[in-house]
């Protein structure tokens, strides 16, 4: 027969390459591209891990910082002893008619002493230093107080009440904060590890 009849072709109709020492097909592989097919996806680590992170992050932040408040407010003096309010009144003048008078004597010393700072002061106001304020519900309101033959009114200008809550949150919000960061990096990190497995699936597979 003439050169140009061939032998039966290397290559089968299915179009999978031969090999021509075993005699076997072996089929080409597709490129490895590092990420998982869709049917390999979870969708919880996907979209419920995420989810669920960013809960965490949301509320463990406030539960930190009132955590991390609660450590610190005594160190940096963010409360503490109440302070008081003092105005001279004008002849015949009241505040209101609720306000009733009080007497000095019946003050603490403590008290006593914050009023005479506040009369003294040019910004009328004192701190009450010491256990606290005894007649603090009256003081709230408002009272009338005669010093050195002159009236005056006094109030709390503020409590400075430290806040009371377990130091412990702060040690909860971080761990809840760390937590939901670990939720949110989860899809990524699950496509990296899976598309990581399938390569090595496919290499042994060759």
């Amino acid at each position: 027969m003439s050169g140009d009849d061939a032998g039966p072709s290397d290559r089968p109709d299915n179009g999978t390459d031969v090999d021509r020492e075993t005699g076997s097909d072996t089929a080409e592989d597709p490129p490895a591209t590092g990420e998982p097919t869709e049917s390999e996806e979870s969708y919880l680590l996907t979209y419920a891990a995420p989810f669920l992170g960013v809960l965490l992050i949301a509320s463990g932040i406030p539960i930190a910082l009132v955590g991390g408040y609660v450590v610190v407010q005594d160190t940096l003096g963010l409360c503490g002893d109440p302070e008081i309010e003092v105005r001279a009144l004008e002849d015949g003048e009241r505040p209101a008619e609720t306000v009733e008078e009080f007497a000095y004597d019946d003050l603490s010393e403590a008290e006593q002493r914050a009023i005479r700072e506040a009369i003294d002061s040019p910004l009328e106001e004192a701190t009450v230093d010491g256990e606290g304020v005894e007649n603090e519900e009256a003081l709230l309101e408002g009272v009338v107080v005669e010093v050195d033959g002159t009236e005056y009114y006094v109030r709390i200008a503020s409590l400075n009440s430290c806040l009371e809550a377990e130091p412990l949150l702060f040690s909860i919000g971080s761990v809840a904060i760390l937590m939901g960061i670990a939720g949110v990096l989860t899809p990524p990190l699950y496509r990296k590890m899976a598309g990581f497995e399938e390569r090595i699936q496919r290499d042994r597979g060759r």
